[in-house]
C-alpha cells in the first residue's frame, strides 16, 4: 500500500513480478508510453518497443516528441488491458533510444469513482474561489479530500449559501505547487456551526486536463504518505 491516508486507496502498488510483465508485454504489442517531463509543461509521447534486464525499456519517439532529446526526471502512464499505470521515471537518451528506467515502482489508478485523498488538517490546501453566481470574489475554501472528479470544500459561514447546480470559478493551490485554475459545479452542500461544507465536480475535463489530474493526485498521495505516515 503508498498510503497510510484515511478514505479510499487511489493509486496500489503493482507487484515485481506483475511488473515486469506488463513491461515485456507492452514492449511486445509497441504500446504507446505518456510521458510528462519536467522540462516541459506539456506531455509527449513514446512507442514502448524493448526491454532490457526489467531495469529499461527502449523506446522510439513520436511525432510529438521528436524535440526532446534532454535527460529528464518524468512521469510516464500507459493504458494495458483496459488498466490505467502511472510510474516516476528518468529518460535519457542513448544511440538512437529514448530510454525509460522501469526498476522502480508502478502503480494502477483504482476506477472507484469515490477513490480520494483525504488531506490531513495541516497541510495546506485551498481552492481560491474567485467567481460565484457571476459576481467575483477573494475566499479560501479549504480542501479536505480531492478526487481525479472533484473536491470537498469547506467554505466561511459568512458566503454566500451555495446552490445545487451552479458554476464556480477558483484556483487550487496544494502544498508549494502552481496554483491550477478550475471551473467546478457544485453538487452537495450543508452546513455545520463551523462552514458550510461543498462538494463540487470538476468542468471540461478532456483527456489531456484527466491525465494531469490524475499525474497531481499521484504526486501528492506521495507527498501525504511521506510527510503524513500512517501511526502503528
Amino acid at each position: 500500500m503508498v498510503t497510510g491516508q484515511p478514505g479510499e486507496l487511489i493509486f496500489k502498488r503493482v507487484a515485481v513480478s506483475e511488473r515486469k510483465m506488463i513491461f515485456r508485454e507492452m514492449a511486445e504489442d509497441r504500446c504507446q508510453i505518456s510521458v510528462k517531463g519536467s522540462e516541459h509543461e506539456t506531455a509527449f509521447h513514446l512507442i514502448a518497443v524493448q526491454t532490457e534486464k526489467d531495469e529499461t525499456l527502449l523506446c522510439h519517439h513520436t511525432e510529438d516528441s521528436k524535440g526532446v532529446t534532454q535527460a529528464q526526471k518524468v512521469l510516464i502512464n500507459f493504458n494495458f488491458k483496459n488498466e490505467r499505470y502511472f510510474m516516476q521515471s528518468e529518460l535519457a537518451f542513448e544511440s538512437g533510444w529514448a530510454v525509460l528506467q522501469i526498476g522502480g515502482d508502478l502503480f494502477q489508478l483504482q476506477r472507484r469513482a469515490n477513490a480520494r485523498l483525504v488531506i490531513p488538517p495541516k497541510y495546506p490546501a485551498v481552492y481560491i474561489l474567485m467567481s460565484h453566481e457571476g459576481k467575483k470574489f477573494f475566499v479560501d475554501c479549504k480542501v479536505k479530500d480531492i478526487s481525479a472528479g472533484g473536491l470537498k470544500l469547506e467554505a466561511p459561514l459568512t458566503h454566500p449559501d451555495f446552490r445545487m447546480g451552479e458554476v464556480l470559478k477558483g484556483s487550487l493551490r496544494l502544498g508549494s505547487r502552481r496554483p491550477m485554475e478550475f471551473e467546478v459545479e457544485v453538487r452537495f452542500t450543508q452546513k455545520n456551526d463551523q462552514a458550510q461544507v461543498v462538494g463540487v465536480q470538476f468542468l471540461n475535463v478532456d483527456h489531456i486536463l484527466e491525465n494531469r489530474l490524475l499525474s497531481l493526485m499521484m504526486d501528492l498521495q506521495r507527498e501525504l504518505f511521506l510527510k503524513y505516515p500512517a501511526k502503528s
